[in-house]
């Protein structure tokens, strides 16, 4: 007599009898993906805010000097763009500064565990995504204010060409954080496959 209560006999009891094949990640492993996280965006923000900081002291100069020593309203209008520069700059430097700063919650990685380290991740993903907004945005001003005025003034090759390169420099700025937050993406995912 066939017994079709017995769990082998039944279809439904199937995956009871395949070999389960999970893989975990420790707190170590989480704390040390956390540890390079972290290693990574300090080493990024510490770059960002000494050459940042060394091009705005630059461009001060620069409008600064365009100001004394110009004498058409199309140098004050350059002058204008580089103060502009700075102030853009210093604007990218601003929302870095606020947009890298972790919130209270993910202050402690062995009491949230894989969680705190998906929002680390998360959050850093959608810092890099939104670059072309916080960090590339602020800086368009000056440059077309910079341009614009060494046009009128008659240049006009040297603005199409310096434009171009500086459009082209920003294009790739905004692209490479975009790789960045892919590369994050995948991360995530990784992280989501350890712990499903």
């Amino acid at each position: 007599m066939n017994d079709k209560s017995a769990p082998g006999s039944d279809a439904r009891y199937h995956w009871k009898e395949q070999s389960m094949t999970t893989t975990t990640i420790t707190l170590d492993e989480i704390r040390e993906r956390e540890r390079q996280l972290t290693r990574t965006t300090t080493g990024r923000n510490t770059l960002e805010y000494l050459a940042g900081g060394t091009a705005a002291l630059f461009l001060l100069f620069m409008a600064v000097f365009t100001f004394i020593k110009g004498d058409s309203a199309i140098d004050m209008l350059i002058a204008s763009g580089f103060a502009a520069l700075v102030i853009g700059m210093v604007l990218a430097g601003l929302q870095l500064f606020t947009r890298s700063r972790r919130s209270k919650g993910d202050s402690d990685v062995a009491a949230t565990g894989v969680d705190h380290l998906r929002r680390r991740l998360e959050h850093e993903r959608v810092l890099h995504q939104s670059a072309w907004l916080w960090y590339v945005g602020p800086l368009l001003p000056g440059f077309v204010i910079i341009y614009g005025g060494i046009f009128l003034a008659g240049n006009v090759s040297f603005a199409f060409t310096a434009g171009g390169l500086t459009f082209a420099f920003l294009l790739f700025v905004a692209i490479i954080n975009r790789r960045a937050a892919a590369k994050l993406e995948h991360e995530i995912g990784d992280l989501r496959r350890h712990v499903e």
